[in-house]
């Protein structure tokens, strides 16, 4: 796999704290990041406020066509057994204003068939926006590995349903760079890349080391070269590693630290 020019890698939000939308694109900008995602759902709160201001989308929207970044994804859709769709409904509609492709989704319903039906919902809503809709297992949620997200994934016979890997996850979940070969690979629709130490914590600090104690590429002991010897050419990539030694810098700070970072893993590969 070769990644391209500028960075080749989109700035995740996580790595810089989760700002709002205008400081996600700055920090992008700061760190010569040539895409971002964006989180405009945090679970159990509201949807951002841009899903719901048109003026704020509009300043958005100009900001981010004034750097040059694009959009690569959204986040975070939770399948839970009751959902606000119309929630879900506000979050499409500024994931496609803003030009993104991909809409993210984990689970939190421990009922499979249940939650197959709630995804192909939200799949059968991002349908008229041309987005894609990733399902992300995580150790910690009701969808804990590749074959779990796999099979939730099938289970909708939504052809506008696929994967999202992160590598943290992967590893965390007990899984390896084999669980990669088809048909898992052909539908991932975004890869998150993160280092960490070789042994993870316990079981009850899985979440918290996820959202704060992850490395950057080539410093930690992850197999990433494997891992990326084995996407496809085309699935976007992000930088998603939010680390304890950067946590008190500001989002600007945080995201040319985490692309100097990521440009020195690249230039040793």
């Amino acid at each position: 796999m070769v990644i391209q020019s500028p960075l080749g890698v989109g700035l995740a939000p996580l790595t810089v704290g989760r700002p709002d939308p205008l400081t996600m694109v700055a920090a992008a900008e700061a760190g010569g990041f040539d895409s971002l995602g964006m989180t405009l759902w945090v679970p159990d709160e509201d949807c951002a406020p841009v899903c719901r201001d048109r003026r704020l989308l509009a300043e958005v929207r100009r900001r981010i066509e004034a750097t040059g970044v694009s959009v690569t994804d959204v986040g975070v859709v939770v399948l839970r057994p009751r959902l606000d769709i119309d929630v879900v409904e506000r979050v499409l509609v500024t994931a496609h204003a803003l030009g993104a492709r991909l809409v993210i989704v984990m689970n939190a319903d421990d009922d499979g068939r249940r939650a197959a039906s709630t995804l192909r919902a939200v799949a059968d809503l991002a349908r008229p926006y041309g987005l894609l809709v990733g399902v992300e297992f995580m150790p910690y949620s009701c969808t804990r590995t590749v074959a779990e997200a796999q099979q939730l994934a099938a289970d909708t016979g939504a052809d506008n349903v696929g994967l999202v890997l992160d590598a943290l996850h992967l590893f965390r979940s007990g899984g390896t760079a084999d669980d990669l070969r088809e048909p898992a690979v052909r539908a991932l629709q975004l890869v998150q890349l993160c280092d960490a130490d070789h042994a993870g914590p316990g079981p009850d600090r899985l979440r918290a080391e996820a959202l704060a104690g992850r490395r950057y590429p080539g410093e930690g002991e992850l197999p990433l070269d494997r891992v990326l010897a084995l996407v496809p050419a085309g699935v976007p990539i992000t930088l998603e590693a939010p680390t304890l030694k950067d946590a008190a810098r500001s989002p600007q700070q945080r995201a040319v630290r985490a692309a100097a970072a990521m440009r020195r893993f690249l230039s040793a590969r």
